[in-house]
């Protein structure tokens, strides 16, 4: 036990060093992430999934994307629910992260790897919506903030919505069939 406490204790250290070096901005946003990744630690061991709401596919959720590395999606955003049948008792989710198109921007801005799909997705916000389908990813339920309960505001983006980010998910992340070999 005392050597793993020590190996705990150095890494805590080089890491401690390495944050100390970081703008005060990021270091804000290290440091509210270990307070809530220290809560969700805490809370994996009794989190039970079947007592979250069952999420179909189109669900906007709102999702902690916690802090992450590079160009990883993080932070507290919208997303979109992609699995067609996703099982109650299954602690994780297939998710694609949602954000707002910036103020005095149009869709001719939209970077290429997104997906505009237009106003009114989120009601209670009138900013266009884009989708993030180079961003995809499994999460555990566990970071879903809302909705967790029937009488909060849910949300469901269309099927037409949902197909335009079927194909571009095709087309960014699945090789195109080849022709067959003869």
């Amino acid at each position: 036990m005392k050597q793993e406490n020590d190996l705990l204790d150095v890494a805590i250290t080089k890491f401690r060093t390495v944050v100390e070096g970081l703008h005060p901005k990021k270091q804000a946003l290290i440091a509210d992430w270990l307070i809530k990744w220290g809560r969700y630690l805490s809370f994996e061991d009794k989190f039970e999934p079947s007592r979250v709401p069952r999420y179909k596919r189109g669900d906007v959720v709102y999702v902690d994307f916690g802090f992450n590395v590079g160009h990883e999606y993080g932070g507290i955003h919208y997303a979109a629910v992609l699995e067609v049948n996703n099982n109650k008792g299954n602690g994780n989710i297939i998710v694609v992260p949602l954000t707002s198109l910036d103020v005095g921007k149009s869709m001719d801005d939209v970077p290429p790897n997104d997906l505009y799909l237009g106003g009114g997705i989120i009601p209670w916000t009138q900013a266009d919506t884009i989708a993030k389908p180079h961003q995809i990813r499994a999460i555990s339920k566990m970071r879903i903030v809302k909705p967790l309960k029937k009488n909060d505001k849910w949300v469901r983006i269309t099927q037409e919505h949902l197909d335009l980010i079927d194909h571009r998910i095709k087309h960014t992340i699945l090789k195109p069939a080849s022709p067959p070999l003869k």
